[in-house]
C-alpha cells in the first residue's frame, strides 16, 4: 500500500515547481507569492466543484453511464471528452480564476497577469486531480504527476491570455469566450485521443508540441507587450 504522504508529495511538489516557474518568468514588477497561492489553493477546492457537476451532468439521459469511458463507443466517448470532460474543468478553473477577479483579490498590471493567474488556478486544480487519481489507483504515477499540471495550464492558457488582454487592454470580452472554447477544445481532444481505441495514445505528443509552442509565444509577446504598453488607468 502506498503511504498517502507519499502521493501527497507526488502530487504538490510537482505542482508548486510548476507554480515558482511560472511565477519568475515575470521579473519586472512580480506577482505576490500570497495570492499566487491563494489562486491556487482556489484551484484545489475547483476540484470538489467539478466532481458534483459531473454527478449532475450523469441525470442528463444522453450523458448517463458515459463516465464508464471504456464500455462506450467512438462517438460517445469524443462526445463525452467534448461535451463533459473538458467543459467541466475548463469552466471549472475558469470559474475560481474569475472569483478572485472579481473579488478584486487580483490586480491586473500587465496583461501576462491573466496567463500566470490563470497557470496558478490550474495547478491547483491538476494536484487534487492527481490526489483523487493516485489514491483510487493506491499508486504513486511520477510521469502523470509532473505532466498533468503543466497540460492543464496548457489549456488554460488560451483564457488566460484572453482575459489578461482584456482587464489590461479594454478589448471585447468575446475575446475570453473564443479563449475558453479554445480551451475547451484542444482539452476534450486531448482526452479523446487517450481515451480512443482507434486513435495511438502518442499522437497527444505533437498536441502537447503545438499547445506549448503556443504558450511559449504568447508568454514571450505578453511580457513584452507589458513592459512596452503598461496597463490602461
Amino acid at each position: 500500500m502506498t503511504s498517502p504522504i507519499t502521493i501527497l508529495v507526488a502530487c504538490f511538489a510537482p505542482s508548486l515547481a510548476w507554480l515558482g516557474y511560472f511565477g519568475l518568468r515575470k521579473k519586472i514588477d512580480p506577482e505576490p507569492l500570497h495570492l499566487m497561492l491563494l489562486v491556487f489553493a482556489g484551484g484545489i477546492l475547483a476540484g470538489p466543484v467539478s466532481l458534483i457537476l459531473f454527478k449532475l451532468i450523469e441525470a442528463v439521459p444522453f450523458y448517463s453511464y458515459m463516465d464508464i469511458i471504456d464500455d462506450i463507443g467512438e462517438t460517445k466517448k469524443l462526445a463525452y471528452c467534448m461535451g463533459a470532460i473538458a467543459p467541466i474543468e475548463e469552466i471549472s478553473k475558469f470559474l475560481v480564476f474569475w472569483f478572485f477577479v472579481q473579488r478584486k483579490h487580483i490586480e491586473f498590471k500587465h496583461p501576462v497577469d491573466g496567463l500566470i493567474y490563470a497557470a496558478a488556478a490550474s495547478l491547483g486544480f491538476a494536484t487534487i486531480e492527481n490526489w483523487y487519481f493516485m489514491m483510487a489507483v493506491d499508486e504513486t504515477v511520477w510521469s502523470r504527476a509532473i505532466t498533468l499540471p503543466f497540460n492543464h495550464v496548457l489549456f488554460a492558457s488560451f483564457w488566460g491570455v484572453a482575459l489578461g488582454i482584456n482587464r489590461c487592454k479594454g478589448s471585447s470580452s468575446r475575446l475570453v469566450v473564443v479563449g475558453l472554447l479554445l480551451a475547451i477544445v484542444f482539452h476534450g481532444l486531448y482526452d479523446y485521443i487517450l481515451f480512443s481505441d482507434l486513435v495511438p495514445n502518442l499522437s497527444v505528443t505533437p498536441l502537447i508540441l503545438v499547445l506549448w509552442l503556443w504558450l511559449t509565444l504568447a508568454t514571450r509577446d505578453l511580457l513584452t507587450l507589458s513592459i512596452d504598453a503598461p496597463v490602461q488607468a
